[in-house]
């Protein structure tokens, strides 16, 4: 029986990747491929480590280029509809020229896909942009860290934005959910609104015995007591792109109270290197950060329905005003993909 499922594979934070044809995870992302123009691709954002793609005259410049131009040959035979979305390490980590970083890879993708609307929002810009799918499906997108960047952030006409600040985000976003309510909605973002592992401000008992480890897997220096300061500060107050950050909280609030509105709204993200699935007041929480790094998740929470520190992504299949939500990853043991997770959303 053939399957008029129209699928969605989201797959985040890919920026580390092996462009020799080894890597486990992009041989299981394409296996996973739909095979019809019924598809769509969404790559969650930090597509380039460490600092997005930095001027020609850099010595980062050719590693960029040459992860850029796999995603390319990647995505060469696959016939749906892709889209590419910013991250902070494309900003440049977040730091004051972030703005240059990320038009300069917005530019380069267009010109590799032969595309202008492949890399979304457009011109640096917060959002809101509607990619309208067809008559079951609405994908919108928001660009999350132009919430969390230093230096410039473009907003209004001159700059191609539609929105000139952020009251008018907020407004135009709740505008744009409310038009597509008879659809499905997916909101695509890079940072998460709930987690589960280090920007959500779960730390282990290893992270204050040894509060380097958040960072770097294997550094094993003891700072006991001294070193509770690093995880408590990130838990309270937070970096930049935790969640406890000032900025990202306001951001996060009015996600929350905009989500709420619309049941059944999905919002998928990358950011935290694991895979998570979290549902809470009728919305659905994917994170699929997990592309080229892993970092760990709690394995219980209250409203964490599936989470795994593994390399692998999500994919969407929606028929019939059913939507059913697979997570496929990587077996550490043996390198192999498999189907880790499967339910239906409701």
């Amino acid at each position: 029986m053939v399957s008029n499922a129209f699928e969605v594979v989201l797959i985040g934070d890919t920026g580390e990747i092996r462009t020799d044809g080894t890597d486990p995870v992009l041989r299981l992302f394409k296996e996973q491929l739909p095979s019809n123009e019924n598809s769509l691709v969404i790559f969650l954002g930090d597509l380039i480590y460490p600092k997005g793609l930095p001027p020609e005259h850099d010595s980062m410049r050719k590693h960029a280029e040459k992860v850029l131009n796999y995603y390319h040959t990647l995505l060469k035979d696959f016939k749906g509809k892709k889209l590419f979305i910013s991250g902070n390490h494309d900003w440049n980590k977040g730091k004051p020229n972030g703005y240059e970083y990320v038009l300069r890879q917005e530019k380069y993708i267009q010109k590799l896909f032969e595309d202008k609307h492949i890399y979304q929002p457009l011109s640096g810009c917060p959002g809101p942009t509607v990619i309208d799918v067809n008559d079951q499906l609405a994908v919108i997108v928001i660009n999350t860290q132009w919430w969390l960047q230093d230096g410039f952030r473009p907003a209004g006409k001159q700059y191609g934005c539609c929105v000139d600040n952020e009251q008018q985000f907020f407004a135009q976003l709740n505008n744009v959910l409310y038009q597509n309510k008879h659809k499905q909605l997916l909101v695509v973002g890079h940072t998460p609104v709930y987690s589960y592992s280090v920007h959500g401000g779960r730390y282990k008992l290893r992270h204050h015995l040894f509060p380097l480890t958040i960072y770097k897997k294997n550094a094993w220096l003891p700072l006991p007591l001294i070193g509770s300061l690093l995880p408590l500060y990130r838990k309270l107050y937070g970096a930049r792109e935790d969640i406890t950050h000032p900025r990202y909280r306001r951001l996060r609030a009015k996600l929350k109270l905009i989500f709420k509105r619309y049941p059944g709204l999905i919002y998928a993200c990358g950011h935290e290197h694991n895979l998570q699935y979290i549902e809470k007041n009728s919305n659905h929480f994917i994170v699929s950060g997990s592309g080229s790094k892993v970092k760990y998740v709690v394995q219980s929470g209250k409203y964490l329905r599936f989470g795994a520190a593994k390399r692998g992504f999500f994919k969407l299949k929606l028929e019939n005003q059913k939507v059913e939500c697979q997570c496929w990853a990587i077996n550490s043991k043996y390198e192999k993909g498999q189907l880790f997770y499967e339910e239906e959303l409701r």
